[in-house]
């Protein structure tokens, strides 16, 4: 099988970069709504350029459109979409699974490929997107496990193989919104994973570079290898794509030391294998690479191209939904706290699956225990979760990982925050799978009380989980330059990173009450049975003294939310 060869186009200079060293397909964003949102990218004039180029070389064109989107741009999500199908794009990149079937059906004649944004890391969730054309896997993923999603997804399946590496699984990344509004989940990162904690840059990637795992690669039954870089040169556009190119072509190509200073020369912040070979993926010396700039002109052949679509969008309507249940999700982390969240008011009481005392736990209590499923999931963890699911019986699941949706387990099934829902479609859609969602915390609470649909959770209080790494961090407190501080917690599969003031709505979740939002999520092992008190009565319509301690906490995004796409 012929593998197509996938190529950053963030200018058009970059564009003619990757056309003339051998791009089998580009991928590029419009003004808003992509993941590289500080790229150049393609106005309406330079689409139309960027059309004829690709029409005329027979290359294909992917338009990234893989941010999270409110409730107010879906109309000008749905307007620039519009106009780029009618220019004749290919394929449109998306992170929101809610738009898959909206997309297919008013754009009949275009592809969907679900972004890396979406962090499928295990066959369950894969499948979950089996209407979709393709899917870009997680870069948390060893040969193996790519290997057996291959086994089990019938659809097209795209691998990143050289470029910058996230620390954090992608999509699962709050830090840059939490520290200054810029969302990462919506192309606007500021990269605080590139700065100093403790005097070194401790969250620092290495670059990507499979280009020895080539012929490895090519047994794997994948249909597209990716080259990330739309921030990049041309010059580094056209070394990696010309590079890679020959490797996939000529099975007679050697990994030379000169192919391999070519690539450094491009851009480097020195090369690993990265978790395809579980290789170490830190670079704690130096955050940032070597560019070069070299300037060459690129000479692709043009021809007059004319598209014949047609499209009426008609996109569908939300229906107004309150919730009349005024409910308390509380988080725990052991037997004591679980008995004082019980005692002072809450509904429904989370812990995680894998806590050795969780029986005892559920037996200790009146409320309903969920369990907490892991945010990292892959294929050989399944049965074990499901054993686990079996024997403990809890009364419901709190997923982080969208796999679990595929499991039918038959029980209820709340969504962590980390599962990106973050407007009505969205809701809408896990709706439909049975499954309640925790909302996203990166709105702002007036853009929550915006919603049609007001059934969901809404994290009020606790703790702010900024990073989900697949990776090996022993526990530990980081502090970056300014002395704001972090902690590192080891979960199941990787850690996770969180800010050490946790959040605290307090009485501003009245806000919420009032506009019919009535269920709150507290996950905290601080004071616990006081912080569930103080917000039972706020949902029963108490105003609470709170100025004791509400200086101890943070309000997050309540505010402002993260930045909108005109004010970036």
């Amino acid at each position: 099988m012929t593998i197509e060869l996938l190529c950053p186009a963030g200018a058009l200079a970059n564009l003619k970069a990757a056309v003339a060293s051998g791009a089998d397909a580009i991928y590029f964003g419009m003004p808003k709504f992509s993941a590289r949102n500080y790229a150049k990218n393609f106005n309406k004039e330079y689409l139309t350029k960027l059309i004829q180029i690709c029409k005329s070389n027979n290359v294909k064109t992917y338009l990234t459109m893989n941010t999270l989107i409110k409730n107010s741009e879906i109309q000008d999500f749905f307007k620039q979409l519009k106009f780029a199908y009618l220019s004749g794009i290919d394929a449109v990149i998306i992170q929101d699974p809610s738009l898959i079937k909206i997309i297919k059906k008013q754009f009949p004649e275009l592809k969907v490929h679900m972004s890396t944004q979406t962090g499928i890391l295990n066959s369950f969730h894969a499948n979950l997107f089996s209407d979709s054309n393709r899917i870009n896997l997680a870069r948390e993923l060893s040969e193996n496990q790519i290997k057996e999603i291959r086994k089990k997804f019938n659809k097209e399946i795209e691998i990143f193989v050289h470029g910058a590496l996230c620390i954090s699984i992608s999509g699962s990344c709050l830090f840059s919104s939490f520290i200054g509004g810029r969302s990462g989940n919506r192309g606007m990162c500021s990269q605080p994973c590139r700065k100093i904690y403790n005097k070194n840059y401790y969250l620092s990637t290495k670059e990507l570079c499979l280009i020895k795992e080539i012929n490895n690669i090519k047994k794997l039954n994948i249909n597209s290898i990716k080259i990330e870089g739309r921030m990049r040169t041309p010059y580094y556009v056209a070394v990696t794509t010309s590079i890679y190119k020959q490797a996939l072509n000529n099975p007679k190509f050697k990994i030379t030391k000169e192919v391999l200073e070519k690539l450094n020369s491009a851009y480097s912040r020195e090369f690993t294998k990265g978790k395809f070979k579980e290789e170490n993926v830190f670079n704690r010396k130096n955050s940032q690479g070597i560019t070069n700039t070299q300037i060459t002109e690129y000479k692709v052949k043009t021809k007059e191209i004319i598209i014949n679509r047609k499209c009426n969008l008609n996109l569908p309507e939300i229906s107004n939904k309150k919730n009349n249940d005024k409910k308390l999700l509380v988080r725990v982390y052991n037997k004591r706290d679980a008995i004082q969240a019980d005692k002072n008011g809450a509904d429904i009481i989370y812990l995680d699956l894998f806590d050795e005392n969780f029986l005892e736990i559920k037996n200790s209590i009146t409320k309903p225990l969920y369990a907490v499923t892991p945010r990292i999931m892959f294929d050989s963890d399944i049965e074990d979760i499901i054993n686990k699911i079996n024997k403990l019986k809890p009364a419901g699941l709190v997923a982080g990982n969208l796999g679990i949706l595929k499991l039918n387990l038959k029980i209820p099934i709340h969504l962590d925050y980390n599962c990106n829902c973050f407007n009505d479609y969205s809701l809408s859609y896990f709706e439909n799978l049975n499954a309640f969602p925790i909302i996203s915390p990166e709105l702002s609470i007036k853009e929550l009380t915006e919603f049609k649909n007001k059934n969901f959770a809404v994290l009020v209080h606790g703790k702010i989980r900024l990073m989900t790494l697949a990776h090996e961090l022993e526990k530990n407190k980081i502090k970056d330059e300014k002395g704001f501080e972090f902690i590192i917690n080891k979960i199941k599969n990787g850690c996770e990173i969180l800010n050490k003031k946790e959040i605290g709505f307090f009485n501003k979740s009245k806000n919420l009450l009032n506009s019919d939002i009535t269920n709150f999520y507290i996950d905290t092992d601080k004071n616990v049975g006081n912080i569930v008190k103080i917000y039972r009565n706020i949902l029963d319509g108490k105003t609470i003294d709170v100025s004791d301690i509400k200086n101890n906490y943070v309000l997050g995004w309540s505010k402002e939310g993260v930045l909108d796409f005109e004010n970036n």
